[in-house]
């Protein structure tokens, strides 16, 4: 067998004046080729190394390489695109499959027993999309999951099941038609550090024009933004169940396009923001209600067990509506209108607060 010796050898004479070449290698011509193809490891040519440092010998090793496939040529010094999948969002999500998610907890409920030894937690997941969907947790994994899903984080979720959804209460709080189970096989991951770019904090707000056709077609609940206008005195409803007096307030929000909407708040939105509630139109506060249900026929929102009040949220829809002209809008025009239309009491009634107690 011819040795590496003479083929380097031979890649001198050949090319030397008035030197032919060897015999040794007229008849192996085959083997040299083989023996000149680098292994699919290699990221340089052999010959490339060789002309450093011999000089001359560079010379022969670019006119030997062209005996070499393209394929060898080529991929030999180019670096290959490396792209990372796609990580699916809810939209993606069909059932009777499992699937691998990033979401953010948007709502989470308490824990609720249905039967005897059985409990299940029912939550409502985002994705960076600003898409909702439900989610469901039975039995023994409540108690391992329960502790470690905390609202308003971020987690990477494996191995999370998709079945359709069966109860009409659960397809309410989200826009898909289909429903996330947390099985034995899935496994969590908390994500910090994530901001509201990647995965917001509160799905896209509805305009205020857009909520009473919405309304009209289903009853699902409904996110609005707004700074308030004007906040009604404080009301009381009897109950005749609980044999209590639940309070009751309105407030009316301005979204960004100079339209107004009524928000009727019951019981616990009202005594856990007294405070706010009397100062948020001189401050010109920004709320953000969620979970809220809609009434089309009185035009109102109502407020349920699952909503969220929050004001001057440091978010960035709220630094954006406040960087509108509606925050010099002259508030005289809605008082006056305002004042006559104060039915904390009267208008919404014990038919309102049976609906909200449902």
């Amino acid at each position: 067998m011819v040795g590496m010796e003479s083929i380097r050898a031979a890649a001198v004479y050949r090319h030397a004046p008035g030197v032919e070449w060897p015999s040794v290698l007229e008849h192996s011509a085959p083997l040299y080729i083989q023996l000149s193809v680098p292994p699919p490891s290699s990221r340089l040519h052999p010959f490339a190394t060789e002309g450093r440092r011999t000089g001359g010998a560079g010379r022969c090793s670019r006119s030997l390489s062209k005996l070499l496939p393209p394929l060898v040529r080529m991929n030999s010094l180019k670096r290959k695109r490396v792209e990372a999948p796609r990580i699916p969002t809810l939209e993606d999500v069909h059932p009777y499959t499992t699937w691998n998610v990033c979401v953010r907890i948007y709502h989470k409920f308490h824990v609720e027993r249905f039967a005897v030894g059985r409990k299940k937690l029912n939550m409502v997941l985002l994705d960076e999309k600003g898409k909702k969907m439900a989610a469901v947790i039975y039995d023994d994994e409540v108690d391992r999951f329960e502790t470690l899903l905390v609202e308003g984080r971020v987690y990477y979720v494996w191995r999370m099941s998709a079945e359709p959804i069966m109860r009409n209460q659960e397809s309410k709080f989200a826009d898909s038609s289909f429903l996330c189970r947390f099985t034995t096989q899935t496994t969590i991951s908390e994500l910090t550090h994530v901001n509201e770019q990647l995965i917001p904090l509160y799905p896209p707000f509805m305009p205020f024009e857009r909520v009473w056709p919405f309304a009209f077609d289903n009853d699902k609940y409904i996110e609005v933004i707004g700074m308030v206008i004007y906040v009604s005195s404080l009301g009381f409803v009897k109950d005749k169940f609980y044999k209590r007096n639940i309070p009751v307030r309105n407030i009316v929000l301005l979204d960004s396009s100079y339209n107004m909407i009524n928000i009727v708040l019951w019981d616990k939105y009202v005594t856990d923001n007294m405070i706010a509630l009397e100062r948020c139109v001189d401050e010109r506060a920004i709320v953000i209600a969620t979970m809220l249900r809609a009434k089309p026929i009185d035009r109102e929102l109502h407020t349920t067990d699952f909503s969220r009040v929050r004001f001057n949220p440091d978010i960035a829809a709220v630094r954006e509506l406040r960087r509108r002209s509606i925050m010099s809008y002259p508030l005289h025009e809605f008082k006056g209108e305002w004042k006559t239309k104060d039915y904390a009491i009267n208008k919404t009634g014990l038919l309102a607060y049976q609906d909200y107690v449902k």
